[in-house]
């Protein structure tokens, strides 16, 4: 893995390679977390046989999650861009947050009407995305579903919804049940990616609505009873290390020979 060091510019992580610049922006714990990295990245293509090899060490070394990383450090590294600050004194911003704020009110009186209806209240959190796009755009705001480094609209990964304009900003949009508002359940996601979402230096907002489950017509729904439009200028994320698979590499065609036996019953 290559690291390179400067004093200018923008900072990427993808295909194998970590340029960190302007690294006296970024905390030293996310700072700690990229060099554990690259020394498990480095010392994994290393040819040994010894039980105490620099790559188990490494490996040793994640189960100790980083902790209260700035957010605003994460987006700067992964993708090369800012998180700006809301700036409460700015009138652009102002004008941008009553906009805002006018089409998740809209939003909740619609999906409220409408009634979100699903069994669970995360299904029902993944239908409100049309109800605020829609609202955002009748406040006159250009939005959008974010478009990648190269040029997709893509749905799926952080952040829900780009607004184009004088004040350019990304929006994610999550729900939430107020029983479970102060506890440590995990409820924000990111995921690094080669192809990013996150295409220019903006404002990250998250807007949240509170779920009440009710029975409509005797099928069960979710209705937003409260909204919240939070900034993630001062964020601190926890970094959980995790190992995966596909099904394809435990079960299907990549699982070479670790298949011992199989059998059927039909």
């Amino acid at each position: 893995m290559k690291m390179n060091a400067g004093t200018s510019g923008r900072g990427m992580i993808g295909r194998g390679i970590i340029i960190l610049h302007s690294p006296a922006n970024l905390s030293s714990a996310f700072l700690i977390c990229v060099l554990l990295l690259a020394l498990l990245f480095a010392s994994t293509h290393v040819a040994t046989a010894a039980t105490n090899s620099p790559a188990l060490s490494a490996l040793s070394e994640l189960v100790k999650p980083a902790k209260k990383i700035p957010f605003k450090d994460v987006i700067l590294a992964t993708t090369g861009y800012h998180l700006l600050d809301f700036d409460i004194n700015n009138p652009a911003h102002i004008a941008l947050h009553k906009k805002i704020s006018t089409a998740a009110a809209a939003a909740a009186g619609t999906t409220r009407t409408n009634g979100l209806f699903a069994i669970r209240a995360n299904e029902a959190g993944n239908h409100i995305e049309p109800f605020v796009k829609a609202a955002l755009r009748e406040a006159g705001l250009n939005a959008r579903t974010p478009v990648t480094a190269d040029g997709d609209a893509q749905t799926v990964g952080y952040p829900d919804i780009e607004i184009l304009g004088d004040v350019p900003c990304y929006l994610e949009l999550k729900t939430y049940n107020a029983s479970t508002v102060n506890t440590t359940q995990r409820s924000f996601y990111y995921s690094p990616s080669t192809n990013p979402k996150v295409t220019h230096d903006a404002l990250h907002l998250l807007l949240a609505y509170e779920l009440e489950k009710i029975v409509r017509d005797g099928k069960t729904a979710f209705v937003p009873v409260h909204w919240k439009l939070i900034t993630l200028q001062d964020l601190e994320v926890d970094l959980k290390f995790e190992f995966n698979q596909s099904n394809r590499g435990l079960y299907g065609k990549e699982s070479g020979k670790a298949l011992l036996g199989e059998g059927g019953n039909k």
